[in-house]
């Protein structure tokens, strides 16, 4: 298989459950079970996440890099994730050998780092469509295009939704960057591959961490963001009952008044009693809902 794509120093392997790992291992004499201490020569569990349509796929790849003269193997055990020809192109394009293992594992990482940079970039798009409805939602605020903060649901599971592909894509930089350094530090023995071309994969990687980092954070601001647009709604309701309940106090005070049955209440056989009466109860209506708008409380 590793003569197939034109790179003699790569054996690209797949293996769907461990009985197929270990039949693996077993036929090729290497140890390609993960381990959780790093070592030189040790095989390392990567977190793959790639665009197929509209789907992220995750998926895990054993990766076990050695000397240069040395053979990589990589395991790919679910989704295929790996570009063989691709990668033969960008060997040549570069100008790298391809009996070199560790030029392969150099343009694999590039190739598996491009992939997860393709997912951060849809994440950043449905950033981009969850502000633009939550910025709609706050400007036809008090228009006659309002909307209640049950539409606000639909933003709010999105949100929640980019966690999962956000998550993946930041295991998936840290493993790329514990791969690559190990990379860097196999090209401190005698290597075919110069150093600065592991430098400039590293100084990538940790670009494409400092934007995923902050793409993280701003997911977590818009999630911020939605919680307080629904608090401000929710407030802009209890408004208007305190301002119902400012206009209908005074007229209930009236009733409940003069509906204690006193023997004696001749201001009812005064003239124009009425009319007072209900100018009375129009003052002290106006009176606390003008106090409460100049407090400012119902902007």
């Amino acid at each position: 298989m590793k003569a197939l794509y034109g790179m003699p120093a790569w054996c690209r392997l797949h293996a769907a459950n461990p009985q197929a790992l270990e039949d693996l291992n077993q036929q090729h004499g290497v140890d390609l079970q993960p381990r959780s201490i790093a070592r030189p020569g040790a095989t390392m569990r990567i977190r793959c996440a790639r665009l197929q349509g509209q789907q992220v796929l995750v998926t895990d790849l054993l990766w076990r890099q050695g000397d240069d003269d040395q053979t990589v193997f990589t395991v790919e055990t679910g989704h295929r994730v790996l570009r063989p020809n691709q990668a033969l192109e960008r060997i040549q394009a570069q100008g790298l050998s391809c009996d070199s293992s560790q030029s392969i594992s150099l343009v694999l990482l590039h190739q598996l780092l491009g992939q997860t940079a393709m997912v951060l970039d849809r994440i950043d798009q449905g950033l981009t469509v969850s502000m633009l409805a939550l910025r709609a939602f706050q400007l036809n605020a008090g228009t006659d295009r309002k909307r209640g903060a049950e539409d606000l649901s639909d933003v709010d599971n999105h949100l929640t939704a980019l966690n999962g592909p956000l998550s993946f894509v930041l295991q998936s930089l840290d493993d790329l960057e514990q791969a690559a350094l190990r990379l860097r530090r196999a090209t401190m023995r005698p290597s075919l591959l110069a150093a600065s071309h592991v430098d400039g994969l590293v100084a990538e990687i940790e670009g494409v961490q400092r934007r995923a980092r902050f793409t993280l954070e701003r997911q977590r601001f818009h999630r911020r963001a939605a919680g307080e647009t629904v608090a401000i709604s929710d407030l802009n309701v209890t408004k208007v009952f305190s301002v119902l309940w400012a206009a209908f106090i005074p007229g209930t005070a009236l009733i409940n008044w003069y509906g204690q049955n006193f023997r004696v209440m001749p201001e009812l056989s005064w003239d124009g009693s009425l009319w007072t009466q209900l100018f009375a109860v129009l003052v002290l209506t106006a009176v606390p809902i003008i106090m409460v708008k100049q407090s400012g409380t119902l902007r």
